[in-house]
């Protein structure tokens, strides 16, 4: 169980930073990995990840330690948890789970790795994470039950579901996900949260192959996916944005886009 659901960032400490960088989904791209760790400085960034660090790449578990790290070493290294960070009593509530094969293979076994590394690493992620009047982060989405933020600081167990699994669609309305687990949700729902929650945006990660080179926009500018992997057969890359000019930054994303390949 997660100690921390939400982590609010104050602005004014945000803006001690030249820069806030983002990262979608790595999937065990380390190489990808590297190049995201080379580009922060941790005098002059703040970091967030939004989740998905293992499975389908073949690097999940150095992904792993490498994001533990910075964000035990840093008070300016935010995780979040995604989808592929959801397990139940050490199993996943997902298909196919590469990591156990990796623990497997590289660690003393999947019991062992989980209990002693994973579990630990999973207890010190977010479920979302915001920046006051300016945006929202998570992995997923949102749903009709995400009205205040006291819905993200002590989430019900479907509210954690929607945020991990939900994906935007360019229609109305709030529908089941074709996923089977999480919502589709429409203009109109992303419209009514940033209004109840007091922010312009939602960016998330969930959908590399809608971000394959560069930031997918719906919704009215009010959903941001990115995706930081080639594991889906894209070109990673990251948001590197101005602390002091995040909204005009957001509005002219494509010039504050860094590529990893």
């Amino acid at each position: 169980m997660l100690s921390n659901y939400l982590c609010e960032i104050n602005p004014s400490v945000l803006t001690d930073f030249d820069q806030l960088i983002v990262v979608g989904d790595i999937h065990g791209d380390y190489e990808s990995f590297q190049k995201i760790r080379s580009q922060f400085n941790p005098e002059k960034s703040y970091l967030i990840f939004l989740g998905d660090y293992a499975d389908r790449g073949d690097r999940g578990v150095e992904v792993i330690s490498g994001v533990q790290y910075l964000i035990r070493k840093f008070s300016n290294v935010i995780a979040l948890k995604g989808n592929h960070e959801a397990y139940k009593d050490g199993q996943p509530t997902f298909t196919p789970c590469d990591l156990i094969h990796e623990a497997n293979a590289k660690k003393n076994g999947w019991i062992e790795y989980y209990n002693n590394e994973l579990k630990s690493f999973i207890n010190q992620l977010y479920l979302a994470a915001v920046i006051p009047e300016t945006a929202l982060f998570l992995h997923g989405g949102i749903s009709r039950r995400i009205r205040y933020l006291k819905d993200l600081r002590q989430p019900s167990k479907q509210t954690e579901i929607d945020v991990l699994w939900s994906d935007p669609f360019e229609g109305y309305g709030e529908y089941p996900n074709s996923r089977g687990i999480g919502v589709l949700f429409g203009r109109d729902i992303s419209k009514n949260v940033c209004l109840r929650l007091d922010v312009k945006r939602i960016i998330r990660s969930h959908q590399p192959r809608k971000a394959k080179d560069k930031a997918h926009i719906e919704h009215c500018k009010r959903v941001i996916t990115i995706s930081s992997t080639t594991i889906y057969g894209g070109t990673p890359f990251i948001l590197k944005l101005p602390t002091k000019h995040l909204d005009k930054a957001f509005d002219n994303i494509e010039s504050f886009t860094e590529h990893l390949r």
